[in-house]
């Protein structure tokens, strides 16, 4: 037998006995957490010492028993919570583990959990139903809200809760749902406003030359200066009953377009269509205040092969 290393405070008789009762327990098939907690808070209670001290023996005793330290301390800690007159047999340690820390810990084991599955509406302790008890998410989600706190607790980094959206987004019924939901239409409009901000910002950057666009939601725009209708040119009615048109038009459109689910690729087609539209203006602006109304090389291939963004 190689050389009994003994703790500082105790006799050899003592510590061995100690490491021949801890051998033997971690030996059983049965092995008990409480009996090894309660050999611990023994060997601990008879000669007390500081929590330096403590390490000390309870790391030379895990290894002469061939045990690690965490798993003895937490034995210890577990027995020390539980006085043997409070445990209950039928019920596992490792429900005792995890009520542990329950004030309530005593009169909550005395009664049995309960079980919708369960005919009586009673179930049997397990440490899922420990870790319900004491409002911790169990290791098996077994009811909706359940389920959904493990999920948002798995997908946490923001590109894979993405990826797992996208993929559920392939589920028609999925989304269907979702949108019926007035806070996720709000979300995902939200998101869409400043995606295009992005979006925005990024071509100003590709284009320096390009005037800002303002990044606040439009407010009501206040009425213009008005013509009597019989003394104005046909040609300018035309003018400015087009751009009522499209005022007005666009205004409804983008409160209904707020309604829809769009992709990146929706928003980019929508930013190189309003592009278009501003090169337009400029060009009228231009032929009107000039009369100059011939269209320059680069504003022509703009409105011309590109269409409306559609493919």
């Amino acid at each position: 037998m190689s050389k009994l290393e003994v703790a500082q405070g105790y006799t050899r008789e003592r510590w061995l006995e100690y490491v021949q009762r801890g051998r033997r327990i971690m030996r059983s098939k049965s092995a008990g957490n409480f009996d090894l907690g309660d050999l611990l808070n023994e060997i601990i209670d008879a000669n007390p010492k500081g929590h330096g001290e403590v390490t000390a023996v309870l790391t030379l005793f895990a290894a002469q028993i061939r045990s690690k330290y965490a798993s003895l301390k937490h034995y210890r800690y577990v027995a020390k919570a539980w006085p043997a007159d409070m445990r209950r047999e039928d019920v596992p340690w490792s429900v005792h583990r995890d009520l542990a820390a329950r004030p309530e810990r005593f009169a909550l084991i005395r009664d049995e959990p309960s079980d919708e599955l369960d005919p009586a509406g009673r179930g049997q302790w397990s440490s899922d139903a420990a870790l319900r008890a004491r409002d911790s998410l169990p290791s098996t989600p077994r009811t909706p809200d359940e389920r959904i706190v493990q999920a948002k607790r798995l997908l946490r980094v923001t590109d894979e809760a993405a990826e797992a959206v996208k993929q559920l987004a392939a589920r028609t019924e999925v989304i269907e749902k979702a949108v019926q939901d007035p806070e996720f239409r709000r979300a995902v409009r939200d998101a869409h406003y400043h995606l295009g901000e992005r979006l925005q910002v990024e071509n100003r950057r590709q284009d320096p030359s390009a005037d800002p666009v303002p990044t606040h939601r439009p407010e009501q725009v206040p009425p213009g200066p008005t013509v009597p209708f019989q003394q104005t040119p046909t040609a300018v009615l035309r003018i400015l009953g087009q751009c009522t048109g499209f005022c007005v038009g666009m205004q409804n459109t983008v409160v209904a377009v707020q309604e829809e689910h769009l992709t990146t690729e929706h928003l980019e087609a929508v930013l190189d269509s309003l592009k278009k539209v501003r090169a337009v203006c400029d060009w009228c602006e231009h032929a009107v205040t000039t009369g100059e109304s011939g269209m320059e090389d680069a504003l022509a291939r703009l409105l011309g092969d590109e269409g409306s963004g559609l493919s």
